[in-house]
């Protein structure tokens, strides 16, 4: 199990439970059931529906791994939460214990420093390659639900469609809100272009999910990462 700079090494205890964890998901039944029930169609379609495939190149935890854009080790625990053979206490200890849990502020500053793509909710604070987006997000509200949507699909490697913003939403509402949002000024012309069409009407960030970072509120003034 890694750990990140300055924590310290698990405890035997949190070593042999994560090895238990590795085994029980580590079985093609595991990844079917996870595939069944917890993948979306787009998902699998990156797959091109090919279980068998992804499992032999990937196995379970890494399927999970590549479509979130997180670890092994925490993809690891998430599974396992997932199909219900970890619980919920021991998922927040072994993430203590492995590391995968840093301070929220800490976790932004790196992903700024490295260039990610940064959402952060509260503030309506948009990073990109290390610079903030010059934006007035609160004037451009239907632009900043449509970034915000189309940042937490892709990060769970899925376009946006209408239904994204409603039943009631207008068919050609992802064209008008891409348009809309690619013509603020001060909105980067090379993240526009990531922003790719997939189906009739509807669009998707082409950017890895690793490098989608989203914080949103966690109690009055503290943060926490949105995984999907």
């Amino acid at each position: 199990m890694s750990t990140t700079v300055n924590n310290p090494e698990p405890s035997p205890q949190a070593l042999d439970e994560f090895e238990n964890c590795r085994l029980r998901i580590k079985g093609f039944v595991s990844a079917k059931l996870l595939w069944d029930r917890y993948l979306s169609p787009g998902d699998r379609k990156r797959f091109d529906d090919d279980l068998e495939d992804a499992y032999k190149r990937l196995g379970t935890a890494g399927i999970w791994a590549r479509l979130r854009g997180v670890t092994i080790q925490r993809a690891v625990l998430d599974v396992a939460k997932k199909l219900q053979t970890l619980t919920d206490e021991n998922y927040e200890w072994l993430l203590r214990e492995s590391g995968e849990i840093l301070d929220p502020e800490e976790a932004k500053e790196q992903a700024i420093i490295a260039g990610h793509l940064v959402v952060v909710e509260p503030q309506r604070e948009v990073h990109w390659k290390g610079a903030r987006i010059e934006v007035d997000w609160h004037r451009n509200e239907a632009q900043w639900v449509f970034l915000d949507e189309l940042c937490r699909h892709a990060k769970a490697g899925r376009p946006v469609d209408r239904f994204s913003f409603g039943e009631r939403a207008h068919q050609d509402v992802v064209t008008k809100r891409k348009s809309r949002l690619l013509s603020i000024r001060g909105f980067p012309i090379d993240l526009g272009v990531l922003i790719e069409p997939v189906d009739p009407r509807t669009q998707q960030l082409r950017l890895p999910p690793e490098q989608i970072r989203i914080f949103e509120r966690d109690g009055v003034d503290s943060l926490r990462e949105w995984t999907p």
